[in-house]
């Protein structure tokens, strides 16, 4: 990989930021949006944070980043008619894919890669549409991630740093120990408006092509800091009464077509009524704060020992296979 003076690399993108499209995802007993982060306001957000590049990758589709994409446009040709234009941002559409093998970001695609192909083939299918594969939190204790597969696969980049994972180990790991022929990125991973912006890409210019470029040539780096805890209880709060507030309209026999509503208007009665008394619960008892600090310690240990064996498992063998890259 070629070294790029940080004097050169002015530009930030934020590689890997979830709206509401992400769909609900499990978390130890509890069942939350990833997400509720409109796209609208995502592109905002970014803007607000002086970013030049926002990368919206929902898991599994790409819905939500091409409807960022068309706001973006639409707002950067109101600022063409205006006395003092505001600067723009481009934004990419991508996709965080459930491969067989892991989690896999694709970035510059144009169609929706399919969940549950081997890491290989997911791989050429984003290489077939002119994507950048990038192996997001590849050594996470929480995230399904490709962890040592990283070394055989045909990836463009790596998230050597991640603001989400919190951990003392993931992100180390990764900035040590991955191959040196990766790009090295650093994304935010937000699932809420606060969180955008607190990892970032840097490269050299400020558009989404010369981001493109950076990362094929190796010329990228990273920056920003960890998401505070208090942000990732805020996410779980805001998340808990974003459930509440439509299990209550649903029940009351209301019609949206929001991307979540549809799928929670689904549920029967019965667990309706169950998730409603829950969510309540969650919020109105502040059982945040006792989630976030007992996840805390949890995947700290989890880290550690996820350290602890890719150190031992990092044998002669890949190190000879390590220094080839």
């Amino acid at each position: 990989m070629k070294n790029t003076s940080n004097e050169d690399m002015h530009g930030r993108a934020d590689i890997h930021v979830h709206t509401r499209y992400s769909g609900f995802g499990n978390y130890s007993f509890l069942y939350f949006p990833e997400s509720v982060v409109d796209p609208y306001k995502a592109v905002e957000a970014a803007q607000r944070k002086k970013l030049d590049v926002l990368c919206i990758t929902d898991h599994n589709t790409i819905q939500g980043a091409l409807i960022a994409k068309k706001y973006a446009n639409h707002l950067a040709s109101l600022e063409a008619f205006s006395a003092t234009p505001k600067k723009g941002i481009d934004v990419v559409a991508g996709e965080e894919i459930s491969s067989a093998d892991g989690e896999i970001l694709a970035l510059f695609i144009t169609e929706k890669i399919r969940p549950g192909l081997g890491a290989a083939e997911t791989i050429d299918c984003i290489h077939e549409q002119g994507g950048i594969a990038i192996a997001p939190h590849p050594f996470s204790p929480q995230c399904p991630a490709l962890q040592q597969k990283i070394f055989n696969l045909k990836l463009d980049g790596v998230e050597a740093f991640n603001a989400y994972h919190r951990d003392a180990y993931s992100n180390l790991i990764a900035q040590n120990f991955s191959p040196k022929r990766l790009a090295r990125l650093g994304s935010s991973d937000a699932h809420t408006l606060g969180m955008i912006g607190n990892g970032y890409t840097t490269f050299s210019g400020n558009t989404g092509e010369e981001l493109r470029k950076s990362i094929m040539q190796g010329k990228t780096s990273f920056g920003g800091s960890r998401t505070p805890l208090s942000e990732c209880m805020s996410w779980s709060r805001e998340a808990a009464r974003e459930v509440f507030r439509m299990l209550h309209s649903s029940l009351k026999g209301e019609k949206n077509n929001d991307v979540l509503y549809s799928k929670i208007d689904r549920i029967k009665k019965r667990n309706k009524i169950i998730g409603l008394v829950g969510a309540g619960v969650y919020v109105g008892l502040q059982l945040s704060l006792f989630a976030g600090v007992l996840g805390e310690m949890v995947l700290n240990v989890k880290s550690r020992r996820n350290y602890c064996e890719f150190k031992k498992s990092y044998d002669t063998s890949i190190r000879l296979n390590y220094s080839q890259f």
